[in-house]
């Protein structure tokens, strides 16, 4: 019964997600659930029989990686998973999101969880994976550089500590829980945090601490060059700073974490970790040697299997309708949508009737708007945004002659819309904006944008000119009903406009609606013309503005 339930697992398509894994989580003979209570327990038991769910998580992370998360942990867990694997591939995300998955992870993982660094956990994925239990890593892979940033603009002192304290905080939960030194994800968040391995002398106990500890545990007293001494601490311990030591207080960012009265000079240094110049990045093989990760080696999930033992491992991918509306919400495929609706509308206003380009822009639009609504990204605000661009853009089309502030206005309503829907927001309120760390996303999806109108309004000025001669489209173009009509067009159709005697500023009648292709009554002669956008009702007086060869334009008398 448990083999054929957790089968089910075996049927997703795997989704990759690079994890951090700490050492082994042990699992009884018998996979079950584990309680809260168990899972603690377990951490000093040797893994062994456990039923993997591997849970990828990839790209950047917001609100839906959350929502898909808890969906796919609650399918595992249904299926009797013991041991949730999270796979990581991620470049970081959204500060918030990702504090509140390693919240999810701690509080509500009830089995042992392991994170696998698979290729990348920068940023939001590092604090993820240092919420599981344990922490592995593939080879070639990274992790590290967790500093809060908003793209083209340098914190303040007082935003940089708002923005760092809970993500501080978080680290020094998640480290406390699972062992590992504080030192390592401080320095990852901080510049000018030195990581340094030392020894106890007696116990032979070794630990990664700040360059503060290290010089009270191993020196003895605090670094600087202050010859006067003093400072909090050493006025604490009773102690006067050698000449040229100053007081703690004057290194910035830096205070003491773990040492106490008993460790003062009682500590060896072996080595230093990280000089503090850079924001702490470990590759697999230096994340090991410092204990980050437990191992460097799970390249696949065969390996994954054998290093954990596992009697069954199987991917638990997203929905087909998380994994559509994620390759609907990249920027590059909603460029492509874009130009579709533009030139599926433009089409469909020079047509009669509904037709297949009209079918086109509405699809697009569709997927436009309801792609970010279904992954959590799009806000109301934003829809309202698009629907006001397209209410001004039709009011100058139809209403307001010639193209002004209304039309400019729609399309940049329109396309301002397209673009912050598919970008994570922050907040509360009827206009949530933006979270700081998606301004870089925000720059490529207005490129992108902007590339998708350039190519757009490029494709429209084409059809105008070529409508009449594109493949396919010609066929839109109206045509006469009456056999004599056909005969004129037919013979005319051969004959330049020099065989014609005509020439621009002559005037006529539209035999048929021009939208923008149909016939017109020239000086007696029914012939075929083209108009440069416009639409013109059968009957409206027009005049010939451009001749080339056998395409002639014309425009409303």
């Amino acid at each position: 019964m448990l083999l054929a339930a957790f089968c089910l697992l075996l049927g997703q398509a795997p989704v990759p997600v690079p994890e951090v894994i700490t050492a082994p989580k042990p699992v009884t003979a018998a996979p079950t659930l584990l309680t809260p209570t168990d899972k603690a327990t377990s951490q000093t038991l040797a893994p062994g029989g456990a039923n993997v769910a591997v849970i990828r998580i990839e790209g950047m992370i917001y609100g839906f990686t959350l929502d898909s998360l808890k969906r796919r942990v609650d399918r595992a867990l249904q299926s009797n998973a013991s041991m949730i694997v999270i796979e990581l591939d991620t470049p970081g995300g959204e500060v918030m999101a990702a504090l509140e998955i390693a919240k999810f992870i701690k509080g509500e993982i009830t089995v042992p969880t392991v994170a696998w660094i698979h290729d990348t956990a920068y940023s939001a994925g590092i604090l993820i994976a240092s919420s599981c239990d344990r922490i592995i890593m593939s080879p070639a892979s990274t992790t590290g550089d967790c500093a809060p940033i908003v793209p083209g603009t340098e914190l303040a002192p007082t935003e940089r500590a708002k923005a760092l304290s809970p993500i501080l905080e978080e680290f020094r939960d998640n480290a406390r829980s699972n062992g590992k030194d504080f030192a390592l994800y401080h320095a990852m968040c901080v510049l000018s945090v030195e990581v340094y391995l030392i020894e106890n002398k007696t116990t032979s106990k070794q630990m990664l601490v700040n360059q503060i500890d290290k010089s009270l545990m191993v020196d003895g007293f605090a670094p600087g060059n202050n010859p006067q001494g003093g400072g909090i601490i050493n006025k604490l311990f009773g102690r006067k700073l050698p000449a040229g030591k100053s007081n703690i207080d004057d290194v910035a960012s830096v205070s003491r974490d773990v040492a106490t009265d008993q460790d003062i000079a009682q500590w060896k240094l072996i080595k230093q970790i990280h000089d503090g110049k850079t924001l702490l990045t470990l590759n697999q093989t230096r994340a090991v040697e410092v204990g980050l990760a437990e191992t460097d080696t799970i390249r696949n999930e065969t390996m994954l299997k054998a290093y954990l033992k596992a009697n069954i491992i199987a991917t638990v991918t997203q929905s087909w309708s998380e994994d559509l509306a994620g390759w609907l919400t990249h920027p590059g495929i909603r460029a492509v949508l874009v130009i579709a609706l533009l030139l599926g509308a433009y089409t469909e206003f020079q047509t009669p009737g509904l037709g297949i380009a009209g079918a086109v822009a509405v699809i697009a639009l569709i997927l436009l708007i309801g792609a970010p609504f279904l992954v959590g990204l799009a806000e109301v605000w934003h829809i309202l945004l698009i629907f006001i661009g397209l209410g001004l853009l039709f009011t100058e089309v139809f209403i307001i002659p010639g193209f002004g502030v209304a039309g400019i206005s729609g399309i940049i309503c329109i396309l301002s819309g397209l673009t912050l829907a598919i970008i994570p927001t922050t907040g509360s309120g009827p206009l949530p904006l933006p979270a700081p760390e998606m301004y870089g996303r925000l720059q490529v999806a207005t490129m992108w944008m902007l590339a998708s109108f350039i190519f757009g309004v490029t494709g429209m000025m084409l059809i105008t000119k070529y409508f009449g001669s594109i493949p396919g489209l010609n066929r839109l173009v109206i045509q006469p009903s009456t056999q004599e009509d056909q005969l004129a067009i037919h013979y005319h159709a051969h004959n330049t406009a020099l065989d014609l005697k005509l020439q621009i500023g002559l005037t006529g009648i539209a035999a048929t609606q021009l939208r923008p292709a149909g016939q017109a009554t020239i000086s007696g002669q029914h012939i075929d013309v083209i108009t440069n956008g416009a639409l013109i009702e059968q009957g409206d007086p027009i005049r010939i503005i451009e001749i080339h060869g056998n395409r002639i334009v014309v425009d409303q008398a």
